[in-house]
């Protein structure tokens, strides 16, 4: 294991430390050995809150020879948020998790992922829904996205698994702790055809406070989350107050109106969330996909663009991104920006979402 993974996991796992404060000393500090090699008063000027948090860390002795060798056992893969290999996606939204254990395998054309979620006790009805979707997202090459649950997030998993698809699980629990127990060959297979993911610390049990947390997760790796059923007082619901807070489509499948496990997807139409009834559905909702009519984009190095053109063409993402988040990185008045937005789409290289969010035409 890199020696700097080592340092950040046994910092992650000091009483006291939390997400929040361990990404700030992360993204702020790049280098854990700095907290021992700089005394207090160097480091109190970059982190000026963080008096009792780098005493705490100089202080406190580790050893980690035992978590280690269940890293290796499991044969986990640690991510930190400093890593090339995290998800931009992810590493895009509010509150990214600074260290991700993966068992299995992140791919570039995950940056393509559609969430399918729903109720743990689904009828007959969602179940086959959710089959017929999953199957039509899979053959479009969709990443299924969900949460290893019983009911709606194991068809979904089964049914990526099946199609020849990949699909992604992540955890309420540690990334050795299997919950639901009977999901254990699942997770095995999902594993071999994509990745479970965690953000908690190894041996953590699946706590109901764990799920609200991990939701932002789901929503966050995906263009989109398709909510298939629900009841009124259903967890789903959390996932969706991200989607929405993340800037993600909110797609709901209609269901019977005296059904118990309908009536929360019902409602979620009525609020607002697109009514789907077929897959088309939500391909329309991104124009920028492959289609069969899809005219792929000029490279921009054979198009004419101004410094500024090409300083803003270089700094929009595969996913996403806010017109907030452009005038920032760029530095620019917001005028000057909206008036190289409009130059780069008419040009054909990036396209418009709703909400003025903006993305290269190049995802595939």
């Amino acid at each position: 294991m890199d020696e700097r993974i080592h340092e950040w996991i046994k910092i992650s796992l000091l009483e006291g430390i939390g997400e929040n404060r361990l990404r700030t000393l992360m993204l702020t500090l790049k280098d854990p050995f700095l907290i021992y090699e700089r005394n207090s008063d160097e480091l109190l000027k970059v982190l000026p809150m963080y008096g009792k948090i780098i005493k705490q860390i100089k202080e406190t002795k580790i050893d980690l020879t035992e978590y280690e060798k269940k890293i290796h056992d499991y044969n986990v893969n640690v991510i930190t948020i400093l890593d090339q290999a995290y998800p931009h996606i992810l590493r895009e939204i509010a509150n990214p998790p600074p260290i991700l254990y993966v068992r299995g395998k992140f791919e570039q054309d995950d940056n393509l992922s559609i969430a399918i979620i729903g109720s743990r006790f689904a009828s007959y009805y969602g179940k086959k829904i959710a089959e017929r979707f999953t199957r039509s997202l899979v053959t479009m090459n969709f990443t299924i996205i969900s949460g290893m649950a019983r009911g709606i997030d194991t068809i979904a998993h089964q049914t990526a698994l099946h199609e020849g698809g990949r699909t992604i699980a992540f955890l309420g629990s540690g990334i050795d702790v299997v919950y639901p127990r009977e999901n254990k060959k699942l997770m095995q297979l999902i594993i071999g055809n994509g990745a479970v993911v965690s953000e908690f610390p190894l041996g953590t049990e699946p706590f109901a406070t764990n799920f609200p947390q991990r939701n932002r997760l789901i929503s966050g790796m995906s263009l989109g989350i398709v909510v298939v059923e629900a009841t009124l007082k259903s967890g789903t619901f959390t996932t969706v107050k991200w989607a929405l807070e993340q800037g993600k489509e909110v797609f709901a499948i209609p269901g019977d109106t005296v059904r118990k496990t309908s009536m929360g997807s019902n409602r979620l139409i009525q609020q607002g969330a697109k009514l789907v009834v077929d897959v088309e559905d939500i391909i329309e909702e991104f124009p920028f996909l492959k289609r069969k009519d899809y005219t792929p984009p000029p490279q921009p190095e054979k198009v004419g663009l101004s410094s500024k053109e090409k300083a803003v063409f270089d700094s929009l993402k595969e996913s996403p991104l806010p017109i907030d988040d452009i005038i920032e990185t760029n530095e620019l008045p917001s005028s000057k920006v909206s008036s190289i937005l409009l130059s780069l789409e008419i040009k054909g290289l990036i396209q418009q979402l709703p909400g003025k969010r903006f993305i290269r035409r190049s995802i595939q």
